[in-house]
């Protein structure tokens, strides 16, 4: 089929976006059908060799070389605004043919260095950033400034700013040890609706692993790390996060969890609605404004706490009331990735207040630190010293 590259484009973005009609995808698919290159490069589009060489030297100077022409050719900026930034990957995954990486890529263009190029050792800011395992065991690397459709046969998965969307497929059958898993590295953090509507904050250094589809009875997920659910409600499917030391059982509420595994507690916030925290030998319903703490024997401390300060880091804030030194820098090598060395253990023992911004940059916080408290931070490269 003989089809110009600003159609075809259209289509594909389209395709991507779930937004194609009937009739264009039937137009689409004459297009894939027409040649074994044309469906290679389309599936190629959802793997993740494919988003590595797009963020590579090679592509970077061809995106570089066409940002004139994509400009003239980019697709209508609908409502959403959605930010198709040419400096980064998205460009180089939506309008491949514009630019012409597709060529690059079907000719089979060998990148003489493996990985990604050398960046030197800073502190950076985070940013939504996450990797997703298929039932497949395919992993997809996913960036906040992406727009990409992932289909493992089972599920579809649709990725748009820093969003990733399950899309509900109530035709397909599943078997029972089919998951999807999500990974928030270091400096990281996602967004994830599930194909309940359901909406999940994960924060860095997190995994929430799902099933392809949920059961008819319950909706389970599994976590390790730190979330914010926001559970849309369903009167007969309870909603479960299940994590290595407790569960928590809804209908439909928001509530934040921490359970990370290097940490002595396990706490669950609730914000709205109740929940029900279960551990292997306690139980417990608490209220908006309470918090549950378990710990390893299993045994649930239930009290009243400042929702705000363990939920705020969804909202782009980072809050510390009377906290320990050592405990925030924990905390701040999260966000900023980065290692922290104390000339003095007594240092670790200095308590802060702190309600910071968490996309400012970590030189800012720690100038703030220096002034509430007598310790000084020394930064080399990817290294933190307190003295």
């Amino acid at each position: 089929m003989d089809m110009d590259s600003k159609r075809v484009e259209k289509l594909i973005t389209k395709a991507l976006l779930k937004e194609i009609s009937e009739g264009e995808q039937c137009e689409l698919d004459e297009w894939l059908d027409a040649s074994e290159q044309n469906r290679s490069f389309f599936e190629s589009l959802h793997s993740e060799a494919y988003l590595k060489k797009a963020v590579g030297d090679h592509n970077r100077a061809l995106r570089d070389a066409g940002w004139k022409q994509i400009k003239r050719k980019t697709i209508e900026v609908r409502s959403r605004k959605i930010r198709w930034q040419v400096s980064r990957i998205a460009a180089a995954i939506i309008f491949p043919f514009v630019l012409g990486g597709f060529i690059w890529y079907m000719m089979g263009s060998v990148e003489k260095s493996s990985g990604l190029p050398f960046v030197s050792q800073e502190i950076k800011v985070g940013g939504s950033k996450a990797v997703v395992t298929l039932s497949t065991g395919e992993r997809v690397t996913l960036f906040g400034d992406t727009t990409v459709c992932v289909n493992d046969g089972l599920s579809t998965m649709i990725n748009q700013q820093d969003t990733l969307n399950f899309m509900k497929n109530n035709d397909v059958v599943v078997a029972e040890n089919s998951y999807t898993v999500i990974e928030i590295p270091r400096g990281g953090e996602y967004v994830v609706r599930l194909e309940d509507g359901t909406v999940v904050y994960l924060n860095s250094e997190s995994e929430l692993r799902i099933p392809v589809h949920f059961g008819s009875e319950e909706r389970l997920v599994w976590l390790k790390g730190e979330a914010y659910f926001n559970v849309e409600h369903e009167s007969k499917r309870r909603f479960i996060v299940r994590t290595d030391r407790a569960d928590v059982s809804v209908l439909g509420t928001e509530f934040g969890v921490r359970a990370y595994a290097d940490e002595k507690k396990f706490l669950t916030t609730l914000v709205k609605g109740s929940v029900e925290v279960k551990s292997e030998n306690n139980v417990h319903r608490i209220e908006p404004g309470e918090q549950a703490k378990v710990d390893n024997a299993g045994s649930i401390a239930v009290a009243k706490v400042n929702t705000d300060e363990f939920v705020a880091w969804k909202l782009g804030r980072i809050v510390f009331t009377d906290a320990r030194l050592e405990d925030i820098m924990n905390e701040l090598q999260r966000w900023y990735d980065f290692n922290v060395f104390y000339t003095n253990s007594e240092l670790k023992e200095l308590r802060f207040s702190m309600d910071i911004v968490k996309y400012k940059e970590v030189s800012e916080i720690f100038d703030l630190m220096e002034k509430i408290r007598r310790v000084s931070f020394e930064v080399n490269g990817n290294n933190v010293i307190l003295k």
